[in-house]
């Protein structure tokens, strides 16, 4: 895996924890997740709905230029996230592992947290294409619609780990925190799965990869 990390992604995460916006954006790994999940839907939404995810929704940006660079960094990260989907280069961020250590505030749980607020942002894209795919390939669809939960499931769990043991707890297994290092392993694979199905539903729907792809 390549080491290099394309300077806009050091520029965001400087927003990020900049005194000016760290209150006003959500947490760097969010908004990566955040931007995975928009790249990955079925149909890339328009810039002017999707960017306000970034921005928590009790603050505002305090100025014209705040408002324009962050525009301009978030649009970059997008089109490096879309030239790494597109050279199926699909993984968690650089350095980001999983540890068991605090969990519920890691880099990993904020991700799959940014992922999971996205997708829920995106679901009525996600629908759409399932009901056209429905006319012509519910069988195909079926197992499609699989696959999707199980990754939701995966981001669920990293998302909120205290959570997701508590509620396998309450379904009779006690061993889901032991055996989540290794769940993990399966990660990158589940990440695959997830814009592989995003690929397939893409047919069924207007594309605009090409609108967003860097010239």
């Amino acid at each position: 895996m390549s080491t290099f990390e394309p300077p806009e992604y050091g520029v965001l995460r400087d927003l990020c924890d900049s005194t000016a916006l760290r209150d006003v954006v959500h947490p760097y790994p969010f908004i990566q997740g955040l931007i995975f999940a928009v790249a990955a839907a079925p149909e890339i939404p328009m810039p002017e709905l999707w960017l306000p995810w970034a921005i928590k929704t009790s603050n505002q940006l305090t100025s014209v230029e705040q408002a324009d660079n962050l525009t301009d960094v978030l649009m970059k990260v997008l089109q490096q996230q879309l030239k790494q989907m597109s050279a199926e280069k699909i993984q968690l961020p650089q350095g980001m592992t999983f540890t068991q250590k605090g969990p519920e505030k890691s880099a990993v749980a904020q991700w799959c947290q940014g992922v999971l607020f996205g997708h829920t942002q995106l679901e009525p894209v996600w629908q759409a294409a399932w009901n056209k795919m429905k006319v012509s390939e519910e069988a195909q669809m079926q197992q499609l619609q699989k696959d999707l939960r199980h990754c939701l499931y995966m981001f669920t769990t990293f998302a909120d780990i205290p959570l997701a043991v508590k509620q396998a707890e309450s379904r009779g297994n006690d061993q889901l925190l032991n055996i989540l290092p290794k769940i993990f392993l399966s990660f990158p694979q589940t990440l695959k799965t997830y814009v592989a199905l995003s690929g397939r539903l893409v047919d069924f729907l207007p594309n605009q990869f090409e609108t967003f792809e860097q010239k």
